[in-house]
């Protein structure tokens, strides 16, 4: 049993070098294959949902009539989006209300057409008495002196949009996680419908496009405050008021020309979901560097099983001569288990390896093992970091004595927080937990 052991954990010991310069030369090929910019993480990361409270202000064919204070109604939205890189995002959205307004006798002009639509009111006008698809009665707008009636109106809406988000804090000065303000414009298309019927019977459903400017401000790695501000551009029958002529080719129905907007102010809350966080950039090498790291990688790989091969053939011949093994000819090798960024999640591979790493401990009663944990101090905060320490150690810990029944006299935990490249100028190896013989 203790032969099978050590035999293990030497192969164990070599696999875990293997496996760190393999990785090296990997990320030689993918360095070359990148330009310069972020290593994106996987889909599941850089997620985040929100919502938001604010105001929108409506500009039709008669609001200008009315007071300022009375044109304002309110809004709220929902949103949920994923970040690609640090300064390009998407996301889905619906936002609504209540649009105040007033109606007029659209396209009546006293001067040209005195004759012409003459208590011409549609829309969505308060309590109406309609009469051929037009309201012939409704609540009339006080805060005017317009030369007419003009009958207060209220459309209920949603807008349901897709937005695409251009973070240009992170792309003109580079992505920094704990960055209190950020600017984002972003471009929008979407849908908007009504919820209440016009005075003529219909629904309203119309396209939309827009443009906006998000200001976000850091509360924490989770938490962001939002100021959104929104420009919406749709078609001129989005609030059903829209021209009608009764002369001689009867009623015909005609739109505006040039459409119609809407601009919203909201503050709102934003969750990031947990994985959040970036690689950072890296910078292509030539090829002859890639050559060169190729090479030696393979050279490192080809020296660790040579010597592999000759350390397994020193124990065989030794466990041959010897009857019991004592700590003084036991080698146990340290281990290095790696970890995403942000993350403690123990993957399966590590299991495997962490069992044949308890069994040895296991063998050697007398002897004691350091977990230590460790993050990469160029990601994150200080706090964060501790954080992260921490658990990955626990995982480690809590699964050689839960899992694997070592003894937890026999391990001692502790923790390092955000320390500098330890491995390989690589931060990956930096977000890890070491394991090896306490001295």
């Amino acid at each position: 049993m203790i032969k099978k052991t050590l035999i293990a954990l030497v192969v164990l010991g070599s696999l875990s070098s293997a496996y760190a310069q393999d990785k090296d030369a990997h990320g030689a090929e993918d360095r070359a294959k990148m330009f310069r910019g972020v290593i994106t993480n996987k889909f599941s990361s850089n997620w985040e949902v929100g919502a938001a409270v604010g105001t929108q202000i409506y500009f039709g064919d008669h609001d200008t009539q009315m007071r300022f204070i009375d044109r304002l109604g309110l809004n709220l939205g929902v949103k949920a989006g994923k970040w690609f890189t640090p300064g390009l995002g998407v996301r889905l959205g619906v936002f609504g209300g209540n649009i105040p307004g007033v109606s007029g006798w659209t396209g009546h002009d006293p001067i040209k057409a005195p004759n012409s639509n003459w208590y011409n009111y549609q829309g969505f006008v308060n309590h109406a008495t309609v009469k051929n698809g037009i309201a012939t009665s409704g609540d009339v707008y006080k805060n005017t002196d317009h030369p007419y009636p003009l009958f207060e109106t209220t459309q209920k809406y949603l807008n349901i949009h897709a937005d695409v988000l251009f973070n240009l804090s992170n792309m003109i000065a580079g992505y920094n996680q704990e960055r209190f303000y950020s600017v984002i414009p972003f471009a929008s298309a979407g849908f908007g419908l009504s919820l209440n019927k016009a005075v003529n019977g219909y629904y309203t459903h119309e396209p939309t496009l827009g443009v906006g400017l998000l200001n976000r401000f850091r509360v924490s790695d989770a938490l962001d405050i939002d100021l959104e501000l929104r420009g919406t551009y749709t078609g001129d029958r989005f609030d059903q008021e829209f021209i009608v002529d009764t002369g001689d080719r009867g009623i015909q129905a005609q739109a505006g020309r040039w459409g119609e907007g809407m601009f919203s102010v909201g503050v709102g809350v934003n969750y990031k979901i947990p994985r959040r966080g970036w690689d950072y950039p890296q910078v292509c090498p030539n090829n002859d560097d890639v050559i060169a790291d190729l090479k030696k990688s393979l050279e490192n790989q080809l020296a660790l099983r040579e010597g592999d091969a000759q350390r397994i053939k020193e124990l065989e011949d030794a466990l041959s001569r010897q009857g019991e093994v004592t700590r003084e000819n036991v080698t146990l090798y340290p281990l290095l288990v790696t970890f995403h960024i942000d993350r403690w999640v123990l993957r399966n591979q590590d299991r495997v390896n962490l069992g044949f790493l308890a069994e040895a401990i296991k063998s050697n009663p007398n002897m004691k093992f350091k977990v230590t944990g460790f993050a990469d101090a160029g990601t994150g905060s200080v706090k964060r970091n501790i954080f992260l320490a921490k658990k990955r150690s626990e995982v480690i810990y809590n699964c050689l004595v839960n899992e694997f029944g070592v003894p937890a006299s026999q391990l001692i935990r502790e923790d390092k927080g955000g320390v500098e490249n330890m491995y390989y100028n690589d931060p990956r190896c930096s977000r890890a937990v070491l394991l090896k013989v306490s001295e």
